[in-house]
């Protein structure tokens, strides 16, 4: 993959006004040539990072909250270029690199579906469906509000899970670095007291002595051998038979294969209900579906139900075949294609997955926190015990 750098660059239009924006070059001649192409004057050009081709990624709330503006202003009955323009102002700060490559874009004539596409930001591929339905005759306004609506609930789902891991977190932390103060710090200091008052220690003392010892050795080669799993690890996953068996061994995981399997199920059905009310056709709704995801796995499996589908079997039935979203989602499809009511059964099954995905998440957090005290504590307490146990063997010289 060809390394580019990447230029954020100030530049005066013809009418005089003033343009910011980041752009990929080979190198700063190239940057500036591609400005001048485009009607630009050149007043500032920096190189802020290279970059291996890969897209600025935005978090999912500040992503949901530019696109709910964009909505507003659409809303209100601007035209789509005065509606980027009007967003500096009113979008977070993260969008303002991007802002002026969509307004250049739509005013040369491109659709607002593939400005965003080729805008260097990382929109998810559902979001870029929508909006290219909605320009197709849905409603382009409609359309990219579900798309912050979407977003929106994504972020909401993210924030809930994050806020149940915080407290684990912390102990984890905590204990961690509690063990390792007395590991690093206070066990070998009581030893080599304890070694010049030529005491004989107690078999617990001299375990948990060389314990610490053996830890203090290893930590070094442990973390060496850690980073180059990790490396490993890594550049297996970057591939894409890689990321799909990885995935599809953490589906087998206990709890957490059950809460990845729920979380992916309810972002395919809620891009899929948002596509289809969208006027989005099935077969393409299924491709934008599989890669909001966000499992490599369930991706291949939900692109397998797409062949089925495209070759006439029902929804439900390819889902049941190809094991890709949960049992409960594959009969819920059922209703709604009987019902004639699909898209609305789809983001039914959504809300359910995605409650049940929250659910699970709180539970296995509750049992993490007092089996975490458990062991840092029971840690702790062994080797309080063992120096406590060596002080009261000291006899006076």
């Amino acid at each position: 993959m060809s390394v580019t750098n990447r230029f954020a660059y100030r530049a005066a239009r013809a009418d005089g006004a003033l343009e910011r924006g980041v752009l990929s070059a080979e190198s700063r001649e190239s940057a500036a040539r591609t400005l001048e192409a485009q009607g630009l004057w050149t007043l500032e050009l920096t190189a802020t990072r290279a970059s291996s081709g890969g897209a600025t990624r935005l978090p999912v709330a500040e992503l949901a909250l530019g696109l709910r503006v964009l909505a507003t202003l659409l809303e209100s009955g601007l035209p789509v270029s005065k509606a980027l323009a009007a967003m500096p102002e009113l979008a977070p700060a993260s969008w303002d690199p991007v802002l002026p490559v969509l307004a250049r874009a739509v005013r040369e004539g491109s659709p607002l579906g593939t400005a965003l596409e080729r805008s260097g930001l990382a929109v998810p591929p559902v979001v870029v469906g929508l909006v290219r339905a909605g320009e197709a005759g849905s409603g382009l306004a409609r359309a990219v509000r579900r798309a912050a609506e979407l977003m929106e609930e994504t972020a909401a789902t993210r924030a809930a899970v994050r806020a149940a891991l915080v407290y684990p977190l912390i102990l984890a932390v905590a204990g961690t670095v509690s063990v390792g103060i007395l590991v690093g710090v206070v066990l070998p200091r009581f030893g080599a007291i304890l070694a010049d008052l030529g005491q004989a220690l107690p078999a617990s003392t001299r375990l948990v002595l060389q314990v610490s010892t053996l830890v203090r050795a290893g930590t070094l080669p442990a973390g060496f051998a850690t980073l180059i799993i990790y490396a490993t690890w890594r550049a297996w996953v970057l591939t894409d038979a890689g990321a799909v068996r990885w995935h599809e061994l953490l589906l087998e995981v206990p709890v957490v294969g059950a809460v990845r399997r729920s979380a992916a199920t309810a972002r395919v059905c809620a891009a899929l209900a948002a596509l289809l009310e969208s006027g989005v056709p099935l077969s393409t709704a299924f491709g934008h579906a599989a890669r909001a995801s966000g499992d490599a796995a369930i991706a291949a499996r939900v692109l397998a139900a797409r062949e089925s589908v495209v070759a006439g079997a029902r929804p439900s039935a390819a889902f049941l075949a190809t094991n890709a979203l949960t049992p409960v989602t594959a009969r819920l499809v059922r209703a709604g294609e009987e019902t004639g009511a699909l898209a609305t059964m789809l983001a039914h099954a959504a809300r359910l997955e995605a409650e049940r995905a929250t659910r699970r998440v709180q539970a296995a957090v509750r049992l993490l926190e007092p089996a975490l005290i458990l062991v840092f504590g029971s840690l702790v307490a062994l080797v309080a015990a063992a120096l406590l146990q060596a002080i009261y063997s000291v006899r006076p010289m």
